[in-house]
């Protein structure tokens, strides 16, 4: 019988035929031809084949979506370029030019603006070479147009250094040749975008153009000399890298006796030589010729005193201004302080003097009180009485600079804070501050107060009464304590009290400035029974105002004197507030503004809790509660103002201790744990969105803090009802924590360990309670590893033994452990903190010094030093009394930790 054997296949199935016999075994594979180790990080399934057509199309329309739809791309672009830049002769571009000149073609431009885009060198090279043969003039204005938009771009994508050498003899051949004025600036100005970039890029300079401008200024033809004085202005102050050139041959003091002279004589080069000198100082900073400006600037000051034509004034202080920044070392303005700052005075003195002008002058000042503090507060310092009194003046007349827009009396608009007040208005504040700051409060005070008297609080023109108002609030804020009222008290009080029946809202608004501020006067206020006054005519504005702008604003005001005079208050004007508040809130016929109603009800909640009883009826905070959530239901997203207003009412009503929580948590929970988290991915980039204004992120940072001491403040008062809430609240916390606002953060800090006297207070599984103790507790050590504010480190570590207080019998092994060992790494990290200070400066130095100033920073930081080793022996005390018999390999690790650290403090303390 014939036994037939069928061998394995590559498949490794075996097959048989029919037979009674048993077969044998099949014999081994035989060996692969390369044996080798299998790479471990190579996976065991090979990905699916690149679709590469697929990726080309996807990247092709990534690259469409990103692309800059007022600009030609791809094969739209490319029949042109064809045309216009690949065609070896000049006339199609300049058939293209011209036709744009005669039609202003939206079309055309759009092609010009694709080419300066796309083609940057192409497009250049090409426009250069078309004005060297001199087209005609409309021709050449509009080809010099382009070339100024083309020149800029090689910034961001750069010029080819070959093009960029192509490109210098054309257009300094034009420039030599052109006779027409009127395009001597613009192609100037096209020579200096290109030796900007020759000196940036180290293409060897260009003497040529050097010696042409020395040319211009040595010829006796005046548009020559107007070409030498405008490339001046425009060429980089890189040039002084020619340094030879400018000093060896004379030619810096050919070029400086020209200007000096033009400056002083010549009424046609006048203005163009003042924008020169500026450069040319600039360039006498580089070249150690620093004589120069002792010459220049004064003739600078005399042409800006000149005045004339609002628009010449305007450019010549900015460049003034431009010249104050650029003087890092302060040598060019060395010792004329006073006289640039009187030039700027008188420019905004001129009568017809416009809100730019004033602006520009002012903006001159503060980059000098930015420059050069000191010598600033000395100019200021040692002011006349006169010159007080013309420095007054400016700063009111530029407070003044106000219009009354519509959009300032809408309170639930978040614009409205600045609608009306002009740039103007905002440098006159800048002055006003600076003056009333850094002047003789012995000249300025009376000065002021007396000129407000006399010339502006019963002006006819409303503006000045209210800058009045607002410079009262000024004063009031920064110069007068009350030893320095009593002379002017009763003074400034009336102008104020009068102010208050002002029939002008804006007026009425700043005038509750005044008074919030005078209302910190309370022993002068009593005196003469000013505050009662005072109250009286402010209850009547809460309740019958028409504008809700000034009624919020009197709320605020009148909430600043319940604060100061709180017995008075509760005794003659507590009944009569609350009833104006409440006829707001209840006014069938004028629905009030939302943050109108915000304001109502939080200053209703502060005065029931900090002057009143301290107490609310069960059904009335029912009532209010219910009234604050639906006010938020009616807010915006982006309406933080009152959700702030909102959320200070409910954390009052929250800590009331008379108030029962449990009636209206499940109430409010929604409402505070979508003000809690973050809109955004929070780890702190949020507070750095650009969607947000720096007063928006402010808000944000104060609404999220308040909602997370809300929430904290409700965990502990309501622990069983609030547990159900625990697992969604605390993870928010834990991510707050990684906010890079210290408010938020603090807040966030301080909620956890009320957290976890919830849970444990409130949930009845101990399996929960453990899971929520290793949870909090772990998520407060990480923070101080990565903690940069010690006071808050130290409010951690005195948190942590709260939290061990409170819930030890939920800790596990491993969390003691985690415990036990931050506590060491937080003595090393101290230890090791006190050594390198030691080192650095002495022990002994930093003593002495603090006994000859007084206090230093160093003894501040040794302060909070002291109080984290305070928190760390406290934290290790209870530790130790709270485990020692229940893990002991931590708490024997942490005293040896501990005996050292007793150590090095005893050491250090004897030293």
């Amino acid at each position: 019988m014939k036994l037939k054997f069928t061998f394995p296949s590559k498949n490794r199935h075996r097959t048989s035929t029919s037979a009674s016999v048993t077969s044998p075994p099949p014999p081994p594979p035989p060996p692969p031809l390369e044996s080798s180790l299998r790479n471990p990080f190579e996976p065991d399934i090979n990905p699916p084949p690149r679709n590469y057509l697929e990726e080309i199309v996807n990247k092709r329309r990534r690259i469409e979506e990103n692309q800059d739809e007022s600009l030609l791309h791809g094969f739209e672009l490319q029949q042109h370029v064809a045309t216009i830049l690949q065609s070896n002769d000049l006339s199609s571009l300049q058939e293209v030019i011209d036709e744009y000149a005669n039609s202003k073609d939206e079309s055309l431009f759009t092609i010009f603006k694709s080419f300066a885009h796309h083609y940057p060198n192409a497009f250049a090279l090409k426009l250069a070479k078309l004005l060297e043969f001199q087209p005609p003039i409309q021709t050449r204005i509009e080809t010099v147009n382009h070339l100024l938009q083309v020149l800029p771009e090689g910034i961001n994508g750069p010029f080819n250094s070959i093009i960029l050498l192509e490109l210098k003899n054309p257009l300094l051949h034009s420039l030599k040749a052109e006779s027409e004025e009127i395009l001597f600036l613009s192609l100037c100005e096209a020579i200096g975008l290109l030796a900007d970039r020759f000196y940036r890029c180290s293409l060897g300079g260009w003497v040529e153009l050097l010696e042409y401008v020395l040319a211009c200024f040595s010829s006796e033809v005046q548009s020559e000399n107007k070409k030498g004085l405008l490339l001046l202005t425009v060429i980089p102050v890189d040039v002084a890298n020619e340094r030879a050139f400018w000093l060896n041959q004379g030619n810096f003091d050919l070029v400086f006796g020209s200007i000096l002279e033009w400056t002083y004589r010549d009424k046609e080069l006048k203005g163009l030589a003042y924008n020169a000198s500026i450069s040319l100082m600039l360039l006498s900073q580089e070249l150690k010729r620093t004589d120069v400006c002792d010459f220049l600037l004064p003739n600078l000051l005399s042409i800006i005193d000149e005045h004339g034509e609002e628009e010449v004034l305007v450019d010549r202080v900015k460049r003034l201004g431009d010249l104050v920044t650029l003087d890092d070392d302060g040598k060019i303005f060395a010792g004329v302080h006073r006289e640039v700052f009187w030039c700027m005075i008188r420019a905004v003195e001129i009568e017809a003097a416009s809100e730019e002008v004033m602006c520009e002058a002012i903006v001159v000042i503060k980059e000098f009180d930015t420059v050069d503090v000191e010598t600033m507060e000395s100019v200021i310092g040692n002011l006349s009485l006169e010159e007080v009194k013309r420095v007054f003046a400016v700063a009111m007349k530029m407070l003044s600079c106000v219009i009354d827009d519509p959009l300032w009396y809408d309170v639930d608009d978040k614009n409205c804070t600045e609608a009306g007040f002009s740039d103007a208005f905002h440098r006159g504040q800048f002055l006003f501050n600076f003056l009333s700051l850094d002047g003789d409060e012995y000249v300025f005070v009376p000065t002021a107060i007396g000129m407000i008297t006399t010339k502006y609080a019963s002006n006819v023109d409303w503006r000045l009464r209210h800058a009045a108002m607002l410079a009262i609030a000024s004063i009031a804020e920064k110069n007068l304590n009350e030893m320095d009222m009593m002379l002017y008290f009763n003074e400034v009080a009336i102008l104020v009290l009068k102010s208050l029946d002002e029939p002008n809202h804006r007026v009425l608004w700043a005038t509750m400035h005044a008074v919030k501020c005078l209302s910190e006067c309370k022993e002068l206020l009593m005196r003469s029974q000013y505050h009662k006054k005072f109250l009286e005519k402010l209850v009547p504005v809460i309740r019958c105002n028409s504008c809700a702008r000034v009624q919020v604003e009197a709320i605020d005001t009148l909430k600043s004197f319940a604060v100061s005079m709180q017995e008075i208050f509760r005794q003659n004007h507590y009944d009569t507030t609350m009833e104006a508040l409440k006829a707001i809130l209840s006014n069938k016929y004028s629905l009030p503004k939302l943050l109108l109603c915000a304001k109502c009800q939080e200053c209703m909640v502060y005065l029931v809790r900090k002057v009143g009883p301290d107490d609310f009826k069960e059904q009335e905070a029912v009532q209010v509660v219910e009234s604050l959530i639906s006010l938020d239901g009616k807010l915006s997203n982006t309406e933080y103002l009152t959700k702030c207003i909102i959320l200070k009412a409910l954390d009052q009503i929250c800590q009331c201790p008379k108030v029962s929580v449990d009636k209206f948590i499940d109430k409010i929970m929604p409402m505070l744990i979508a003000c809690a988290q973050p809109l955004l991915d929070l780890t702190g980039e949020e507070t750095n969105d650009d969607s947000l204004s720096n007063e928006d992120k402010r808000l944000v940072e104060t609404m999220r803090a308040r909602a997370c001491n809300t929430l904290s403040h409700c965990a502990v008062r309501s622990s069983i009802n609030f547990s159900p809430h625990i697992a969604k609240v605390t993870p928010m916390f834990i991510r707050l924590l990684g906010c890079s606002s210290s408010e938020i953060r603090k807040a966030s800090i301080l909620g956890l360990p009320k957290l976890l006297l919830s849970a444990i207070l409130g949930d009845k599984s101990n399996d929960t309670k453990r899971d929520t103790t290793f949870i909090i507790v772990q998520a407060l050590t990480q923070v101080l590893k990565t903690e940069t504010d010690r006071d808050l480190s130290t409010l951690v570590l005195r948190l942590l033994g709260r939290c061990i207080e409170t819930s030890s019998t939920f800790f596990t092994d491993q969390l003691i452990k985690i415990v036990t060992d931050e506590i060491n790494d937080t003595i090393r990290r101290i230890i090791k903190f006190e050594i390198e200070k030691a080192q650095e400066s002495g022990r002994r130095i930093i003593i002495e010094k603090a006994q000859e100033v007084g206090t230093s920073e160093d003894v501040f930081r040794s302060l909070s030093v002291q109080e984290t080793i305070e928190e760390v022996v406290n934290l290790t005390a209870t530790a130790i009394h709270t485990f020692e018999d229940q893990l002991m390999v931590p708490v024997n690790d942490l005293m040896s930790n501990v005996s050292v650290f007793l150590v090095w403090s005893f050491h250090l303390n004897v030293f």
